[in-house]
C-alpha cells in the first residue's frame, strides 16, 4: 500500500471515523508491512504527544471535546504542515477561550436504584437489580429488595410490601416490613406510613405497616427519628425507642426489635442466596458444556495455574485445546457473585484471542457482560482479524443497540466496493444511562438458510431481521 493510501486510513483511525472495511484494510496492511507499522507508530506517537499537551482526548475529533480544533475542512492528513505551530496555538486558545457547542449527555429521571434483590417478585413490569426507579408505586409480592436512594439512604423491603417513591429524599410505606439506613449525607430522609410521618436524623430504624389492621409501628435501632402523627404531638425517638400508630391513636412503647427486619438476618440471606445462585450456575455450566452442538465455552473463572499462562480454556466437551483463548491485557476480577470470576476490559488493547475454526450453517453467540459505558461508535463483543466472506462481527453500536454483521463479497471485488455486501442487523437500543454498570445477558442467532438474525437482551427479543442482501446457504 502506498503512503498516500495508508495515511488517510491512519488519519481516519485517529479521527474515529474508520469504517469496518477501512479498519480491515488498515489491519491487513499493518500485519503485512513493517514500514506501515513504523508509519502508524509515528502518527500515533505524535497524536499522543498532542493529547498530552492539550488534555484533549483526540487531536482531530469534535471541537467540543478539545481545547484546539482543526480549521474548517481540515483533517489530520492536511494538518501535517502546521503542527509545529501547535504549541503556540494551544497557549492562545487557553488564554482566549472559544465558545464551543453544548454536547447532549445521557441523563436519568430516576431517584433510586434497585441495587440488590433476593428472590424478588414484583407486581407488574419486572424490575431487575441495577434498574433505576422513578417516582411511583412498586409492589413486592415476594422476596427481599434493596433500594438505594440518590440522597444516600438505603431501604430494604420484604414482600409482601408496597412502597411509593416520592423523590430521592422521600417515600411512603403503604404495607409491609421496611428497614432504613440513613448516613450523615442523607440526614432528613423521610419514610412515611399511613397516619405517620418519619424524618430520619441518622442512622437506622425499622418500620412495619399492617394495611389490614391499619397499624404502623416504628423502632429505632440507632440514631434519632422524628415522628409526627397526623393527630398527635411530634416526638423524638432515639435508640431503643418505638412508636405505634393505629386508628385508636398513637402510643410510644417498647416494641420487640425481633419483630422488625434484621440486618444480620439479611446479610445471612444474601450470602446464602448468592452461594445458591453460584451453585446453580455451576450445575448448569457442567451440563451445558456436554452439549454436542457447542463449539466453544469460556467461563472466565480464575484458575491459579492459568494466571501466568494467561490461558482461557475452552470447556466445551470433548475439549478442544486448540480453541483455548489467550488473555491480552485484560485482568481477572469478581463476576456476578463473590465466588465467580470474570475478565475486565478497560484499555483499547484488552482482549481475548481465540481460534474458532470450522464452517457452520447456523450460529448462536451468547455472553454475560457488564458495560460501564458505550463510548465508541463500535464496541466489540466478538470480532475477527479481518473481514473475509462469512466472518461474523458482533458489537454494541454507539446508540446502545446490538449490532451483528456478516459479509459475502467476491474476493475479486475491489476493497472500497466490498462494503456494499455487508449484511448489518441492529436491535433496538438496549443499553441506556439507567442500566449501565450491571450484568446483562446478550445473545444473537443467525441461520444461513433463512437469513434471519434474532438478537436478545436479558432473555427478551430485541431485534429480528432478514437482510435484503441475504443469499441462502452461504457458510459461516
Amino acid at each position: 500500500m502506498k503512503p498516500d493510501e495508508l495515511q488517510p486510513l491512519i488519519a481516519a483511525w485517529l479521527d474515529r471515523r474508520l469504517t469496518e472495511e477501512e479498519s480491515t484494510a488498515l489491519q491487513n496492511e499493518l500485519r503485512r508491512s513493517e514500514a506501515a507499522r513504523a508509519e502508524f507508530r509515528r502518527w500515533t506517537q505524535l497524536d499522543a504527544a498532542l493529547r498530552e499537551r492539550t488534555g484533549a482526548d483526540s487531536f482531530a475529533t469534535n471541537p467540543a471535546k478539545n481545547i484546539i480544533s482543526l480549521p474548517p475542512q481540515k483533517t489530520w492528513q492536511q494538518a501535517a504542515g502546521w503542527l509545529a505551530a501547535a504549541a503556540a496555538i494551544i497557549l492562545l486558545f487557553v488564554l482566549w477561550p472559544q465558545e464551543v457547542p453544548v454536547q447532549t449527555e445521557a441523563t436519568s429521571s430516576g431517584c433510586a436504584t434497585l441495587s440488590r434483590s433476593l428472590g424478588a417478585e414484583f407486581k407488574g413490569a419486572p424490575i431487575h437489580s441495577g434498574d433505576m426507579l422513578v417516582p411511583g408505586t412498586i409492589q413486592l409480592d415476594k422476596g427481599l429488595a434493596q433500594l438505594e436512594f440518590f440522597s444516600g439512604a438505603t431501604v430494604w423491603i420484604e414482600g409482601a410490601a408496597k412502597l411509593e417513591i416520592v423523590s430521592a429524599w422521600e417515600a411512603n410505606c403503604l404495607a409491609g416490613r421496611v428497614r432504613v439506613h440513613v448516613p450523615p449525607a442523607a440526614k432528613g430522609f423521610k419514610l412515611n406510613a399511613p397516619g405517620l410521618k418519619l424524618e430520619d436524623l441518622g442512622t437506622e430504624f425499622g418500620l412495619n405497616v399492617d394495611a389490614t389492621a391499619k397499624t404502623s409501628a416504628v423502632h429505632v435501632f440507632d440514631g434519632e427519628v422524628i415522628a409526627q402523627p397526623v393527630n398527635g404531638s411530634r416526638a423524638s425517638l432515639t435508640k431503643g425507642m418505638g412508636l405505634k400508630q393505629s386508628d385508636s391513636g398513637t402510643a410510644t412503647e417498647q416494641i420487640a426489635p425481633e419483630n422488625f427486619l434484621s440486618i444480620r438476618g439479611l446479610q445471612g440471606q444474601i450470602r446464602e442466596h448468592q452461594a445458591g445462585q453460584y451453585r446453580d450456575w455451576g450445575a448448569w455450566a457442567q451440563q451445558s458444556r456436554q452439549d454436542p452442538r457447542l463449539a466453544a465455552f469460556y467461563d472466565f473463572e480464575i484458575r491459579p495455574e492459568d494466571r501466568w499462562k494467561r490461558l482461557i480454556p475452552n470447556l466445551a466437551q470433548p475439549q478442544n485445546a486448540n480453541r483455548a483463548g489467550g488473555a491480552v491485557g485484560a485482568r481477572w476480577t469478581e463476576g456476578r457473585w463473590p465466588e465467580k470470576g470474570a475478565l475486565e476490559f478497560k484499555r483499547p488493547g484488552d482482549r481475548v484471542r481465540i481460534n474458532l475454526d470450522g464452517s457452520y450453517q447456523a450460529i448462536t453467540l451468547s455472553c454475560w457482560v457488564k458495560v460501564d459505558a458505550v463510548d465508541k461508535k463500535y464496541n466489540s463483543l466478538l470480532l475477527t482479524d479481518g473481514y473475509d466472506p462469512g466472518e461474523p462481527h458482533w458489537q454494541i453500536f454507539e446508540d446502545g443497540s446490538l449490532m451483528f454483521s456478516i459479509s459475502y463479497f467476491p474476493l475479486s471485488a475491489p476493497k472500497p466496493a466490498r462494503g456494499k455486501n455487508n449484511q448489518m442487523y441492529f436491535s433496538r437500543p438496549v443499553f441506556t444511562a439507567d442500566n449501565l454498570g450491571r450484568w446483562h445477558h446478550l445473545a444473537v442467532t443467525y441461520d444461513n438458510m433463512s437469513g434471519e438474525v434474532i438478537q436478545y437482551f436479558d432473555g427478551v427479543e430485541a431485534g429480528r431481521e432478514v437482510s435484503k442482501l441475504h443469499q441462502p446457504g452461504l457458510p459461516v
